[in-house]
């Protein structure tokens, strides 16, 4: 994937972020680096499943080591949450160096835990909030965003 359209697809990611009433705004990548902002989105789809840890600080941790910790966690959730809940096979998702992600703000690393935060959101019991607010996106954010889900793979004809 070419770094213009990572741009683009971060850029819709942030967009789509935007439409939630986070703790903190999130307008960079580093932003997401320690997962606090992905793990309040997937609060909204299963509160008791995505509980955060501790409650979300204003600032994003400058230690790595916790940032990876707190992403270790979360993509943990996020394959149980496929497994048990949308009863979706884990085998084929991309796994994402957390690690690239908590030390140098990885964009490509990090797009693979976007792109799983909202393929959860549109799958989820709930996903009738998670399209609406797709939709009130700009045409080009929505077309982002929904090549982010098909690349995940787990669209629905149903």
């Amino acid at each position: 994937m070419s770094e213009s359209s990572q741009r683009r697809e971060i850029d819709a990611f942030f967009n789509f972020f935007a439409t939630f009433n986070l703790a903190r705004p999130v307008t960079s990548v580093a932003d997401l680096a320690d997962g606090t902002a992905l793990f309040e989105v997937l609060s909204i789809v299963d509160a008791t499943y995505f509980r955060q840890p501790t409650r979300p600080s204003a600032q994003p941790s400058e230690n790595w080591v916790l940032r990876f910790s707190s992403l270790k966690r979360l993509y943990r959730l996020m394959t149980q949450y496929f497994a048990d809940v949308l009863q979706k096979p884990t085998s084929s998702l991309d796994v994402p160096d957390l690690q690239a992600i908590a030390k140098d703000h990885n964009l490509p690393a990090l797009l693979t835990l976007c792109r799983l935060t909202i393929v959860i959101g549109v799958q989820c019991e709930k996903n009738k909030e998670f399209i609406e607010k797709i939709q009130g996106l700009s045409e080009v954010d929505q077309h982002c965003l929904m090549k982010a889900i098909e690349q995940v793979g787990f669209l629905d004809s149903s």
